[in-house]
């Protein structure tokens, strides 16, 4: 199956508000610049992946969010008020259906080492097996994407254990499902010891603004 067959969707949950169980090493200023950087990688690496990101959705409440995704070129779609991350992707999938979208990609915008590689890796193994696909993190307990059918019913259940129950789900909706384990995929900034593991990385992207205070900036690729 190629790339343009499947529509993406990147719940965020906001610029200024995500990434709190960093707070511990970043201050809010920091957090910022971290969510809008994790943002637009990956955004970019969709459209190495896909070619451009006119089916390319971020559904989210924060206004600036939204706003960084219709620079790059995505759709911005402002979920309804109220809801949680479940219900923003409920919302989101409803809407790819919508436009006559029948494969549904679900990334994580917290993957500093997302590649194109890995999301063609990750849809070409889905297609092959005939089954949705999770992607783990590395714990093997959380989410971190989904390849998936857009119109699947009452599938998304992010939040404790999530990979056990979407797997559920995706059975109780007669659907197959695998893990797809691959490094890119799994490792995630969730944690203090998650963003210090990547800091220390040498290809780290990372830009000026997020090092914690008192630390050297490392700057662009590590250096």
């Amino acid at each position: 199956m190629r790339s343009s067959d499947w529509w993406t969707l990147l719940p965020v949950r906001g610029i200024a508000t995500g990434k709190s169980r960093l707070a511990a090493v970043l201050d809010a200023k920091a957090r910022a610049a971290l969510n809008r950087h994790l943002l637009m990688h990956t955004l970019e690496v969709i459209e190495e992946w896909r070619g451009d990101l006119a089916r390319c959705v971020v559904v989210s409440p924060c206004e600036e969010a939204l706003a960084c995704a219709r620079a790059a070129g995505a759709q911005a779609w402002r979920e309804p008020a109220g809801g949680d991350l479940n219900a923003a992707l409920t919302f989101g999938a409803a809407g790819v259906v919508a436009r006559g979208g029948a494969k549904l990609l679900v990334v994580a915008c917290d993957l500093p080492r997302l590649s194109a590689a890995a999301l063609s890796a990750f849809v070409e193994h889905a297609a092959a097996t005939g089954c949705a696909a999770i992607a783990p993190d590395r714990a093997g307990s959380g989410t971190n994407a989904m390849a998936l059918d857009a119109d699947a019913q009452d599938i998304f259940h992010f939040g404790m254990d999530s990979c056990a129950r979407h797997r559920a789900a995706l059975v109780r909706t007669g659907q197959r499902s695998i893990c797809f384990a691959r490094d890119e995929l799994a490792f995630d900034l969730d944690m203090p010891q998650d963003y210090a593991e990547w800091m220390t990385q040498r290809d780290a992207r990372i830009p000026r603004g997020i090092s914690p205070p008192g630390e050297r900036y490392m700057g662009e690729a590590g250096q």
